[in-house]
């Protein structure tokens, strides 16, 4: 397909599902991660010569299926059900349909994979995960950390420095806990860019240790705000 009729089957795709987006941003997984998902999505696609078609419809449907009720949980069987039904309403997908469901179902970078995967599949998961690293990570997970109501640190070891990771009851954890996923980027590129997203995760690390011990990080509000102001620090640098 040329690229102009790709792009206007990606916005009938985005059309279709952004409702679906819109009320996750009450845990971080809003629109702004769908297009940012998608706009490296493509790139990957690009320099791997992976099917722009496939790829930014998975990028754009992989998290639909989250809500703001149950969040994560059986999100990938929602979002398998989204992309089956639009596959159903548009020829362009139907021709695509099991490869995109394949982009699908393997989003997640921890999730185990036959391989090898599609390349597809695989720009999707790296464009995904890249996303969940650096001070875009780091807000989608205080965001999902308020929501699920979690504490946001242990009172004494704040970055999980002497303790094994508690991902269930202390936000700081999880955020730790991102530092293992660039070992799971598969893409030359990807791993190429998820360097900076390492340093603003350490960067951030310090800080958040640094209002730790002079007593104002008190909370998630704290925390989230600090990620703000780094993240708009960035943009005006860019």
């Amino acid at each position: 397909m040329l690229a102009a009729a790709v792009d206007a089957v990606h916005q009938r795709v985005w059309q279709a599902v952004c409702h679906y987006w819109e009320p996750n941003k009450i845990h971080g997984h809003g629109p702004d991660h769908a297009v940012r998902v998608y706009s490296m999505g493509l790139q990957l696609a690009a320099a791997e010569g992976a099917d722009p078609l496939v790829m930014g419809a998975g990028c754009y449907i992989h998290d639909a299926g989250m809500r703001p009720d149950v969040g994560r949980t059986g999100h990938i069987e929602r979002s398998l059900q989204i992309a089956s039904a639009l596959c159903e309403e548009m020829p362009e997908l139907a021709r695509v349909r099991d490869l995109l469901l394949t982009t699908i179902r393997y989003h997640e970078a921890e999730l185990a994979s036959p391989a090898p995967l599609p390349i597809e599949a695989v720009c999707v998961r790296d464009s995904d995960t890249l996303d969940r690293l650096g001070f875009t990570g780091i807000r989608m997970t205080l965001q999902y950390g308020v929501w699920i109501k979690r504490a946001l640190c242990h009172p004494t070891d704040p970055l999980c420095r002497e303790r094994t990771p508690d991902l269930n009851a202390f936000t700081m954890d999880y955020v730790r806990y991102l530092e293992s996923l660039p070992q799971l980027l598969t893409t030359p590129l990807a791993r190429s860019n998820s360097k900076e997203k390492q340093r603003q995760l350490e960067f951030y690390c310090s800080e958040f240790l640094s209002s730790f011990r002079q007593g104002c990080m008190r909370n998630h509000e704290d925390a989230l705000q600090l990620v703000l102001l780094h993240m708009r620090e960035e943009s005006h640098v860019a």
